[in-house]
């Protein structure tokens, strides 16, 4: 949905009285330009579980950046860590686009999420207004036994950097309807464990049957968007 599509609000309407109110002049309605109007969007409603229980190892400024393919659409997403709050980790994630949808999240080093904001930024014009963020139950996971796995080290280069990823191949099969498939994911220590974790290491890719996840950076100095 583009912003077009959504309900607008104006901000207030600005009253200009010129001279007193004992001159007998009315007063004057001036009308708001578009280019400043702002909107209420529509928030998607967000899991209160967040995929790493890891976020202790989670530097504050640390940020990751993945390419993501799903369900036959592409979009990227960048994960940043924005400040450390008692024993939670307040993380931005904005899926790039026009608009930019961003959320901005609480979240516990152990993956509760306990509050969000909501934003949209358009490539021009204002952005809309920061909304809360509804938390809904996350879902049980169903998790299948693979009935093989084999591991390899690999170098792999990633944002002009080169590391070293520790990738797992499981192959999975339903033999009630006689399928198979295959799962590859590669973890690197080197990658803050912000998205997900094995063993401390943060994802570097996923590759499976309608699904692809694969870093393309990460750094340090990240800047919110939502202040």
């Amino acid at each position: 949905m583009n912003r077009t599509d959504m309900k607008r609000f104006s901000p207030a309407l600005l009253l200009l009285l010129n001279g007193c109110f004992s001159c007998g002049r009315i007063s004057e309605v001036q009308g708001v330009d578009p280019e400043l109007k702002v909107y209420q969007p529509v928030v998607p409603p967000l899991s209160d579980r967040h995929g790493s229980d890891k976020l202790d190892a989670v530097a504050p400024g640390a940020w990751v950046k993945y390419a993501v393919t799903r369900d036959g659409g592409e979009f990227s997403v960048t994960l940043g860590a924005v400040r450390v709050e008692e024993q939670s980790l307040w993380i931005e994630v904005v899926v790039e686009g026009d608009p930019k949808k961003v959320s901005l999240r609480r979240v516990s080093f152990d993956g509760q999420v306990t509050s969000a904001r909501y934003q949209e930024i358009p490539a021009s014009g204002p952005a809309s207004e920061i909304a809360d963020q509804a938390l809904s139950p996350a879902e049980d996971e169903t998790r299948e036994t693979p009935a093989s796995v084999t591991e390899e080290s690999r170098k792999v280069a990633v944002g002009g950097k080169s590391i070293d990823v520790l990738v797992f191949r499981s192959v999975f099969r339903d033999d009630s309807v006689g399928r198979e498939f295959e799962r590859e994911e590669g973890w690197s220590k080197e990658v803050p464990p912000f998205l997900e974790h094995r063993e401390g290491a943060g994802l570097v890719s996923r590759k499976s049957p309608g699904e692809s996840v694969k870093l393309t950076d990460w750094g340090t100095g990240y800047v919110p968007l939502i202040k």
